[in-house]
């Protein structure tokens, strides 16, 4: 794979009489290629369906059905912002603004069989290919553009000298689209690709024809509640009740029987506490929550191996997290977090209530993958995380300084995906510990450290999943992503 990419931003503070004026303004560019093998989706879509017997030469001769990806990808990403603020001595004091923001993914990805040297492809009728594009035996040529804009305000007002109420509204629209092609040549599939083009066909980038045109769009309020109390200048509390969104977007196969996907809605209610203690050398903060997850959406590989995001209903995430930093010493460090989650559905995800909505529907399709119950744990969240950082510091000499440090992390098991039966083909993701280990010297604008990585060597799974769906192709090849083995290394670096 390689990436590029030109970033900027822009900021220019002023006044307007004694209210603050900011505006920001960022733009983005970049561009992806990469190469990425395929063989085991052919090798398991050819088990169960018997495809490679589609695959032949241009002599008509069978041919090694296994493929690669060649994709290309685009992004360009404009953004604008601005806000006017009061002074900061007012008891009633306000913030409020205006944003605006647009993305384009332009997305190419060609799934290529290249054969033993004799690509895939035959005399015409009988050409598998995507026209105008031989070997290619799938196709993917789209254009998403997402459009955000915003008007937002916030009020906040000293009750007291203590204690202060803020309150505050977002108020946005989205308009998200996504068209161009994807699919298979009509000589090998009458469900996707040129058998479901519009007509007449329109050239679309580099594609023969349009397959997919959808947009989805909204607008809704974002409000805030929160309510600050400082006993001292090293102490805090505050209550905070908020909501959020994602927006809806369109489906990369949109043009077949699968809607847009709604937006998400989280509502938020938080306590939390920021405080210092024993002449500030020990800062602890922390927060309990419980938030409800209103329509949220979940990613999964569908039909063809495509990502499909659905709305899974409502789930609810109860949690507490903390950190700390304490100066044990004057050149002893010792730092840390926590956190604590109960994420899970609060009701049954069930795509097709013919199929699994009732207790004896469910019995008579044991392996509908659609599904998951109530209580259900929401993936690639663990109940548990933590990290812990020792760092001590001294002098060797008058002007040389030296470290040592070490760091554990913990991360408890999770899934990979919310669907039961998805999840336990791709298995449970076990709990993993880490440790970090270094050791440093500094002198003047000079630094040097010895590091550690992974110092046990731990095969920690950082992630699994499948090229191919288990209910596509009966079996599938699960991939575990392993996190780096140790590695040693020597850092040298200078201030100017």
């Amino acid at each position: 794979m390689h990436d590029s990419w030109v970033q900027s931003a822009l900021t220019i503070e002023g006044k307007i009489s004694n209210f603050d004026v900011v505006y920001a303004g960022a733009y983005l560019t970049r561009n992806t290629h990469e190469t990425e093998d395929y063989t085991d989706y052919s090798l398991f879509y050819d088990t169960a369906y018997g495809s490679g017997a589609y695959f032949k030469d241009n002599a008509g001769n069978l041919i090694n059905p296994a493929q690669y990806i060649v994709g290309r990808d685009h992004f360009t990403k404009t953004s604008h912002e601005i806000r006017l603020t009061s002074p900061k001595e007012w008891p009633l004091r306000f913030t409020g603004g205006f944003f605006i923001q647009r993305q384009v993914h332009e997305i190419l990805q060609d799934y290529t069989v290249p054969g033993d040297g004799t690509p895939l492809g035959s005399v015409a009728p009988n050409d598998i290919s995507v026209p105008d594009w031989p070997g290619t035996i799938w196709l993917t040529d789209q254009e998403r553009v997402d459009r955000d804009k915003a008007v937002f305000g916030e009020l906040t007002y000293d009750i007291t000298s203590a204690l202060s109420l803020t309150g505050g509204l977002r108020h946005y629209w989205f308009d998200n689209t996504l068209q161009g092609y994807y699919g298979f040549n009509s000589t090998y599939s009458s469900h996707e690709g040129i058998a479901t083009c519009f007509t007449p066909f329109v050239p679309f980038h580099g594609a023969p024809c349009q397959d997919l045109n959808g947009r989805t769009s909204g607008a809704g309020n974002s409000p805030k509640v929160n309510l600050t109390y400082k006993f001292d200048r090293d102490r805090m509390i505050y209550a905070t009740w908020s909501k959020g969104f994602r927006p809806g977007g369109v489906n990369r196969n949109g043009g077949g029987t699968l809607p847009p996907y709604k937006p998400d809605y989280l509502t938020n209610y938080e306590i939390g506490w920021k405080t210092t203690w024993f002449d500030r050398r020990l800062r602890w903060n922390g927060a309990v929550f419980d938030e409800k997850w209103k329509d949220f959406q979940f990613a999964f590989l569908g039909e063809n191996a495509l990502t499909i995001i659905a709305n899974a209903g409502e789930a609810e995430i109860k949690g507490f997290e903390t950190d700390l930093e304490f100066a044990v010493t004057d050149g002893f460090l010792l730092s840390g977090g926590f956190s604590y989650l109960d994420a899970k559905l609060t009701q049954a995800y069930c795509d097709d209530q013919s199929v699994c909505g009732t207790p004896a529907a469910l019995a008579a399709n044991p392996g509908y993958e659609q599904y998951a119950p109530a209580g259900t744990q929401l993936p690639v969240t663990p109940k548990l995380k933590g990290n812990l950082t020792g760092r001590y510091t001294f002098n060797l000499t008058s002007d040389l300084k030296a470290h040592l440090q070490a760091s554990a992390v913990y991360v408890g098991a999770r899934w990979s995906d919310l669907r039961v039966v998805a999840a336990e083909s791709l298995g449970r993701e076990p709990a993993y510990a880490m440790a970090d280990l270094a050791a440093g010297l500094e002198k003047n604008t000079w630094t040097a450290e010895l590091f550690v990585t992974n110092a046990f060597d731990k095969r920690a799974i950082l992630d699994r999943y499948a090229e191919c769906d288990a209910s596509s192709c009966g079996q599938i090849a699960v991939y575990s992503v392993p996190a780096t083995p140790r590695t040693v290394g020597i850092r040298f670096g200078q201030r100017f």
